[in-house]
């Protein structure tokens, strides 16, 4: 199977690569819900990368490790620019997003959002860029205000209070 995800230069679009399984393990609330159920997990992650997708506009491809057999690439809620694939039980996950960073045309629109550093290496490596998970959810936080905001600016300010924030443990707690 092959994953050519390549860029329209005349649009120029961000395309927004990220590491499904390791965004899982990274965010807090997720992770539990991985503990529990890996499926619903998945669902939620794709349900909060929607605002992304949205209000940048951008290419967005969630990669994760398939279960056996032949990989699958499908379109979330029949989004044309937001694609999920689940690699085939032999390449995984990170060879998947190898493959589509030496495959680019135009590896500099492209960014991978993932705490791996072999996968980080790579896409440095191809002339993408890339972000750690906790950048990812900034960015999220970002286009979900921006979306709130344009929101309220269609509504003459009436509309109410919205918030998506998903929370990180501080990491300098306990620093001095």
């Amino acid at each position: 199977m092959g994953y050519l995800f390549l860029l329209n230069p005349l649009k120029m679009q961000e395309h927004l690569i990220i590491d499904g399984n390791n965004a899982l393990h990274a965010i807090p609330d997720l992770s539990k819900e991985l503990a529990q159920d890996r499926n619903l997990a998945r669902d939620s992650l794709l349900r909060f990368l929607e605002p992304i997708q949205t209000g940048e506009n951008c290419l967005l491809t969630v990669v994760f490790d398939g279960r056996g057999g032949k990989g699958r690439v499908y379109q979330h809620e029949g989004v044309k620019n937001y694609t999920v694939i689940y690699s085939s039980s032999v390449q995984g996950a990170d060879g998947v997003i190898e493959r589509m960073l030496l495959a680019a045309k135009y590896p500099e629109r492209i960014s991978v959002a993932t705490n791996d550093s072999l996968i980080r290496n790579c896409a440095y490596e191809s002339g993408a860029s890339t972000m750690r998970i906790e950048e990812l959810i900034k960015k999220l936080d970002s286009a979900i205000d921006r979306t709130r905001i344009k929101l309220n600016q269609k509504q003459g300010g009436k509309s109410g209070p919205f918030s998506n924030k998903i929370c990180f443990p501080d990491r300098n707690q306990g620093e001095k």
